[in-house]
């Protein structure tokens, strides 16, 4: 579970910098800029295609088309709609979008728990999650003054950055339990096959709506050249993106993902917004505030009853058989 835990936060603080990539390349549209990151992700999990050949000759032909599925989704549509709403709204607000998925994505996947008589007490779960949320809140107390700011300057572009924020938790919600689930049901696949295989199958429909869209017709702001004013800096901060931020970052998830209940381990997503604001703050030249140093203390306060209140069922969910029927012969011994 240790080594679950430290996936998730090495996969949070990797994909912390996906909110400085837009403001690195303020010049190109944010939705360009997503673009490039998954032809990169997908042109990196090329190689791995014969190097995990072995692993990838077990997977049929519907679980090829959950590869396909789940990133389109839970990537893609994704990033596209956080960079939108971090161009639109800024990025302290795409921030507080983001403190909310931990929260919600425990909840929603102790609810389907429920309905499979496996969920943990409300009561264990809502504590820490209050305690997690209100960590967040009191970390990024000092953003709020920026979205007041923008929420008073932008007007109608702010609002449709508010809307397409919330739809991108929506999506990483779904994808979050949905991909945790898939990895825990099917625990014959590597996670690093899992992820070239998302690379790979992603690759199509990245390049051709890149190739589409920044084709100089003034569609995507590059009607400079094809790609853009600075094409060599744009080609290395999406390739370093698509490098880190997917590649690298989705294999420590998926690896995550099979060691955790979808649950626990989508909560540690709350590690990104933590690295985000931590970059933010040195792209700014600024020293964190008192409220969002205790805040942060909060948070992992938070975030340790969480894991306290996940482990005992899912580890006794992992317990072999007669290990808990001795449990139980224990207990009634005891009694």
């Amino acid at each position: 579970m240790f080594t679950g835990v430290l996936l998730g936060v090495a996969a949070g603080a990797l994909w912390g910098l996906i909110y400085i990539a837009p403001l690195l390349l303020p010049q190109y549209n944010p939705v360009l800029v997503a673009l490039g990151r998954f032809v990169a992700f997908g042109v990196v999990s090329l190689p791995f295609l014969w190097i995990l050949r072995e692993d990838l000759k077990k997977y049929t032909r519907s679980e090829v088309f959950d590869a396909f599925k789940l990133p389109l989704i839970g990537n893609l549509v994704f990033y596209c709609l956080l960079t939108m709403c971090i161009r639109l709204a800024g990025a302290p607000l795409a921030g507080m979008f983001m403190a909310v998925i931990p929260v919600l994505v425990a909840i929603v996947s102790n609810c389907r728990y429920a309905k499979e008589g496996r969920a943990v007490p409300w009561r264990n779960v809502l504590p820490p999650l209050a305690i997690i949320f209100t960590g967040l809140v009191l970390a990024n107390w000092s953003e709020f003054a920026r979205i007041a700011e923008s929420s008073a300057n932008g007007s109608v572009n702010f609002w449709i950055g508010a809307a397409l924020g919330t739809a991108a938790v929506a999506a990483w919600t779904w994808f979050s339990i949905e991909n945790g689930e898939w990895l825990l049901r099917h625990p014959k696949h590597s996670a690093n096959a899992w992820t070239a295989l998302q690379g790979v199958t992603i690759l199509p429909t990245a390049t051709a709506l890149f190739a589409v869209l920044a084709w100089p017709v003034g569609l995507m702001d590059t009607t400079a050249s094809w790609l853009g004013e600075t094409p060599v800096f744009f080609l290395g901060v999406v390739f370093m993106v698509g490098l880190l931020c997917s590649w690298v970052a989705m294999i420590c998830w998926n690896q995550m993902s099979q060691r955790l209940p979808s649950a626990l381990g989508g909560q540690l997503i709350v590690f990104e917004s933590i690295f985000a604001v931590i970059y933010a703050l040195i792209y700014r030249g600024e020293m964190p505030s008192w409220t969002m140093i205790v805040g942060f203390v909060i948070l992992l306060y938070g975030v340790r009853g969480s894991l306290k209140a996940f482990r005992q069922p899912f580890d006794k969910k992992r317990m072999p058989a007669p290990a808990r029927s001795s449990m139980r012969l224990q207990t009634v011994k005891n009694s």
